[in-house]
């Protein structure tokens, strides 16, 4: 069922669960999404004096359940037709009001000459939201009354600290409800009323005053007015901040798109909202709502968030991108002490974590903790990629830049050098791929790790630190860092040891090309064609994504095409369009948000051809050659964000349309093949594949 959210409180359809952003229960890596329970699982019933309609009432396709994407809400809907009326049951997340959950009911006649549908009825409401909790002690604040304006208020409290040096209290929430369903509540439907709308509402936060208020902000609008403020809010997303059409022969596509854009922008905070949001707590592979089971990482941050969610985040929009990035520096201190907890120096970001930022890792897998090491230069690679297409330098010194010399300090104290060989290496770890622990020089280990040690090297003289010896230490590293090569087969080998054909559980090596870019020459091609008959075919969703992106680069047209189906038409579930993190018939997590990144990655940066990156000490928008996926004439991007400026893509087979507008700042330069352009503060440029490359850039 679909998953739906505003960044602050997220629930999937009919589950039992409600989660807050942030709030998590238990010690450790038994650390998971405090589960609330799904008070907004409502079902409705009309009834009269002798007795409610049931299935037998409804006849053969007279129920329908719909996931209204534009909109953002799902509904479900009933035509009992011999009894004269139809019941619509609405639920979802206020994208505006983001502390409210809100149902509705809905129920009109259907032929008011049907004197059984003019009995006099009642509509019975039922809560279904499963067990208690097992990480909340609730209690009674308040009952309610309506004579003295209150709420039902209930105050939950976590029983179990993460890490108690980071976290010296459980966490507290409050729960407020429009009205009280601990028995199933009866509303009346007069004979003369033609249709008959209500609603529940629930409003939860830390601070009960902002709760409160919520409430009472919502209750003062109409129905249809609370509806149309969340229906605004989504289309004002759509129209304005992030949307993508194709055109050809390709409506299930188009609709897979959507959906994916529409679950991953659920379990972002919404940027306009009623009341200020809270700081955001990170993309969990399976989103906000879920994660109290295994199978959902227990809403665990991982690498997931910067390296197959944060690039289309980014495209959505520059502050939720900064929102997302802004928990990583938040957890700075964390992340320093874990570092140093472990024998090192610098920032050592944790493989999982969650609230506190500490490592949370499932107790089940020790050696992921403390061997994928790679997740710290992913976070640096990730604050470069932002960079170079925010080009906001405050939030650079700010933000990146802390961030960015922790973790080339920790880079600098776990490596193992040899002087004697002048080589260093990453000994004990494990890449992306997890089937191989205890390994190596894991090439994409060490091939990101070198980005991250050149990226603080440039960034810190722009932030004013002028400490050439921590520099040149940085530099020494990167430059001695090995990179494996197999000089005979032309290839990269994944490890130290590596034989060739052994099988790998994801996408790695392969990483190089898209999204390092550190290298796409002959080598890689010949990774692509090795490690694909090596991947085994349970790999999760975003591998075969990358596979496509990486054919895309190499110009690898029809191989492209075929692994970016393989990447989407076994994961994904065909009713709401829902992925799932394995192909059909393996278990796997579901609302798999990762695959989602990975899918949509292919989608505009590889066949659009688009990129935004660092060519010397230029930072620049990068346009190559595009493509369309198979059935797909055209795509359209209505918006990406690039620095204050906004931009817009139109993608063909053998072409691409860029339309791009600065108001205020000093226009665009184009440089083509070493030619330098001057392009005004707006353009329209149709860029063809036999052309070369170009960039464009801020004159500055």
């Amino acid at each position: 069922m679909p998953t739906l959210g505003n960044g602050h409180l997220g629930y999937t359809v009919f589950g039992d669960a409600i989660f807050m952003n942030g709030v998590y229960n238990g010690a450790g890596g038994n650390s998971k999404r405090a589960r609330i329970p799904n008070w907004l699982n409502i079902s409705s019933e009309v009834c009269d004096r002798f007795g409610c309609a049931s299935g037998e009432d409804v006849e053969v396709n007279g129920t329908s359940y719909e996931m209204d994407l534009r909109d953002g809400y799902f509904r479900e809907r009933t035509t009992y037709r011999k009894l004269g009326f139809t019941v619509e049951q609405r639920t979802y997340t206020h994208k505006f009001y983001n502390r409210a959950l809100v149902y509705e009911v809905v129920v009109t006649r259907l032929d008011s000459r049907n004197t059984r549908a003019n009995a006099p009825k009642f509509l019975k409401l039922t809560q279904y939201p499963g067990n208690s909790s097992d990480a909340f002690d609730f209690v009674l604040v308040s009952n309610g009354s309506s004579s003295s304006g209150d709420y039902r208020t209930l105050r939950g409290r976590t029983k179990v600290l993460e890490f108690e040096k980071f976290q010296t209290d459980p966490q507290e929430i409050f729960v407020l409800f429009s009205q009280s369903l601990e028995q199933p509540l009866q509303v009346q439907w007069p004979t003369w009323q033609e249709q008959l709308s209500y609603s529940i509402i629930i409003t939860m936060d830390r601070d009960e005053s902002v709760a409160r208020k919520e409430l009472q902000d919502v209750l003062k609008l109409s129905s249809r007015t609370l509806l149309q403020k969340h229906t605004e809010s989504w289309n004002s997303f759509w129209d304005n901040e992030f949307s993508i059409e194709l055109k050809g022969d390709a409506l299930e596509l188009s609709q897979i798109v959507n959906a994916g854009i529409f679950y991953l922008v659920s379990s972002l905070p919404s940027i306009n909202t009623n009341q200020k949001n809270e700081p955001f707590y990170g993309l969990s592979p399976t989103g906000l709502g879920r994660g109290n089971l295994e199978a959902d990482y227990q809403g665990h941050n991982f690498w997931d968030t910067e390296i197959w969610m944060l690039p289309v985040v980014t495209q959505f929009g520059l502050e939720y991108a900064k929102q997302v990035l802004d928990y990583r520096h938040r957890k700075l201190e964390a992340a320093k002490y874990h570092a140093n907890a472990t024998g090192y120096k610098g920032a050592r970001f944790p493989w999982e974590s969650a609230y506190t930022g500490t490592e949370v890792t499932n107790p089940c897998c020790p050696e992921v903790a403390q061997q994928e090491i790679h997740i710290s230069p992913d976070i640096s690679f990730a604050l470069q990629r932002f960079y170079s297409q925010s080009l906001d330098k405050e939030w650079a010194c700010n933000t990146a830049w802390p961030i960015a010399a922790e973790v080339a300090k920790f880079l600098v104290s776990r490596a193992s050098c040899d002087d004697s060989q002048n080589m260093c290496h990453f000994l004990k770890v494990m890449g992306p791929d997890e089937d191989h622990p205890d390994v190596n020089d894991n090439v994409y280990t060490n091939a990101v790790s070198k980005i991250a040690l050149d990226f603080a090297e440039w960034l810190g003289p722009m932030c004013g630190n002028t400490s050439t010896e921590l520099f040149e230490r940085w530099r020494e590293l990167s430059d001695r860092l090995l990179i494996l090569q197999d000089e005979v087969l032309n290839y990269h080998p994944q490890h130290q040891g590596y034989i060739l054909n052994t099988t790998v559980k994801q996408a790695d090596t392969i990483l190089l090309g898209y999204p390092l870019r550190f290298d796409i020459s002959s080598t890689h091609l010949n990774d692509l064609r090795f490690y694909a008959n090596a991947t085994r075919e349970s790999g999760p969703a975003m591998t075969w994504s990358m596979f496509s992106a990486n054919y895309l680069v190499s110009r690898q047209d029809k191989l492209a095409n075929e692994y970016f189906e393989r990447g989407y038409k076994s994961y994904v579930r065909p009713e709401f369009k829902v992925w799932s993190e394995t192909p059909l018939g393996y278990e796997g997590s579901a609302n798999f948000l990762t695959g989602i990144g990975g899918f949509l990655q292919t989608l505009i940066f590889g066949y659009g051809g688009l990129d935004f990156g660092r060519v010397g000490d230029q930072f620049s928008m990068i346009i190559r050659r595009t493509l369309t996926p198979p059935n797909v004439d055209e795509i359209h991007i209505n918006s990406i964000p690039y620095e204050d400026a906004k931009c817009s893509f139109t993608i063909r087979f053998q072409s691409s349309e860029i339309v791009c507008w600065d108001r205020f700042g000093p226009g665009f330069q184009m440089v083509q093949d070493q030619r330098r352009t001057f392009l005004g503060r707006s353009f329209n440029f149709t860029h063809r594949n036999e052309d070369p490359p170009i960039e464009i850039s801020f004159l500055r």
